[in-house]
């Protein structure tokens, strides 16, 4: 009896697995996607991506992409007589689909093999000459002082993350230097870090320290990467059981009855993933909240290095590049990005935050004396709005934070402006030093009036779903 390693709830723990000693027994947008759809006599539809047609039936790979989560795939197969109508895709957006699917690993296999691919390499610490692991990416280096399978997990996640911000807002610098983040895996080693900086007495899990171009983020990560590097051996051991035995089957036995081996292989080999994919879910949940603002952090990072970055007015205007975000817009869009889905290389934020949702709803109520900013206030807003030392500057900051996601969310979602030639425009005009309101005005096609009325409409409207109310 082999066992292998699965963390589950808060402990570690170990599924059994029965390999044979001898062969006599065996062992997910933003963007849109395009779909085959299928029609049953029944009246149900399904979309997805026709496998095969055969005179039996169409082989169907039903693709399911719940807002907010993972995109689910089922293989059918529906006979003729099932079946009353079919809709295909041209055959170049079949291709298109065919790869997207393809990048969605349910498996959780590709994910493995991505994270053994990774070339990690030994690298100083303040403080700790040589104990930190670094990985290099063409955006970004990740230095972490916890377990080699931490730090793959982790490099695996912000790859997957700056992938997608690139694809949302593709990179418009050559050369542009490489953000270093620092992953600290216990409160004093974060605090050591922030002390470096002057800044020991920030509580934020995670932040961007511009003139660096620093990502710093600290978290009490040290426990789960031990269990996480206890279950890693555990699989890579079982795999390497399995590929012996898998060799020793080929050796013995020729199809068909061959074929009832390596299918047993399979399974087994699956059950091995199937436990690697439930140990990257206990990576996810617990370091949900912690990422989530290392996630908002990297994206001020990447659009303020590679996309956006700083410009004098005098070089906007030579045509040097727009110059960067204005804060407020800034910070709205790294808050609709914090929480996203990341698959297949795209951010699906498809789905309001629904906190945020229901406070923006009460505020438009002015319930318990709160409201939005107004927009005239909010598009003139500098980086001290967004900063707080005590309570009341708290309140405003929050008040800033709110507005700011509301209104990016809208200009995303509905009326898709992010990233077009007229907000290039507008970045240009507002770091040329124009009136940023007359300037929004002119990327938007309305006054100021009508176009705060149509976003607070939106805004009252908006399901946590993404869907709108009649």
């Amino acid at each position: 009896m082999t066992r292998f390693a699965v963390l589950t709830g808060s402990v570690l723990f170990t599924v059994s697995m029965a390999v044979a000693q001898q062969p006599s027994t065996p062992p997910i947008g933003i963007a849109n996607w395009s779909f085959d759809e299928l029609t049953l006599t029944n009246g149900a539809k399904f979309q997805g991506l026709i496998l095969s047609d055969t005179p039996e039936g169409i082989r169907f790979k039903s693709v399911s992409r719940p807002p907010g989560r993972p995109t689910v795939t089922l293989t059918s197969l529906f006979t003729k007589s099932e079946i009353a109508n079919v809709k295909r895709l041209p055959e170049a957006e079949r291709v298109v689909l065919k790869d997207l699917l393809a990048e969605l690993d349910p498996s959780g296999e590709g994910e493995r093999k991505r994270m053994d691919s990774l070339e990690l390499v030994a690298e100083d610490w303040p403080g700790k000459p040589g104990k930190a692991r670094r990985y290099k990416s063409d955006y970004f280096f990740l230095d972490s002082t916890g377990s080699e399978e931490l730090a793959r997990r982790s490099a695996v996640r912000l790859e997957q993350l700056y992938t997608a911000f690139a694809r949302f807002l593709p990179p418009t610098v050559k050369d542009a230097q490489l953000t270093k983040i620092m992953l600290a895996t216990d409160r004093e080693e974060y605090k050591a870090l922030l002390g470096r900086r002057g800044e020991s007495f920030l509580l934020n899990p995670a932040v961007y320290d511009r003139a660096r171009n620093e990502v710093l983020c600290g978290h009490e990560l040290k426990q789960l990467g031990d269990q996480l590097q206890e279950a890693r051996i555990h699989h890579a051991q079982q795999l390497a059981t399995l590929a012996t035995y898998e060799g020793d089957v080929k050796k013995l036995y020729k199809l068909p009855e061959l074929g009832r081996y390596l299918d047993a292989v399979k399974m087994e080999r699956n059950r091995v993933h199937a436990a690697d994919r439930i140990n990257g879910t206990k990576f996810d949940k617990a370091t949900a909240a912690v990422f989530a603002v290392l996630y908002h952090e990297a994206f001020h990072a990447y659009v303020g290095t590679f996309v956006y970055p700083a410009m004098k007015p005098d070089e906007v205007k030579a045509g040097k590049g727009t110059g960067e975000l204005p804060r407020w817009l800034n910070e709205g869009l790294a808050q609709v990005f914090e929480t996203s889905v990341v698959e297949a290389g795209e951010l699906r934020a498809d789905t309001p935050d629904k906190e945020r949702l229901d406070r923006a709803k009460d505020w438009l109520k002015r319930k318990n004396g709160n409201s939005l900013l107004p927009l005239s206030d909010l598009l003139i807003l500098n980086r001290d709005a967004f900063l707080a030392s005590h309570a009341d500057e708290k309140s405003a900051a929050n008040r800033a934070y709110l507005t700011s996601w509301a209104l990016a969310y809208y200009l995303t979602f509905d009326r898709r402006v992010i990233g077009t030639q007229n907000f290039r425009k507008y970045l240009i005009a507002v770091n040329s030093g124009e009136d940023p309101r007359r300037a929004f005005a002119g990327l938007v096609g309305k006054d100021l009036d009508a176009f705060e009325k149509d976003w607070h409409t939106y805004l009252q409207r908006l399901h946590p779903d993404g869907t709108l109310a009649k």
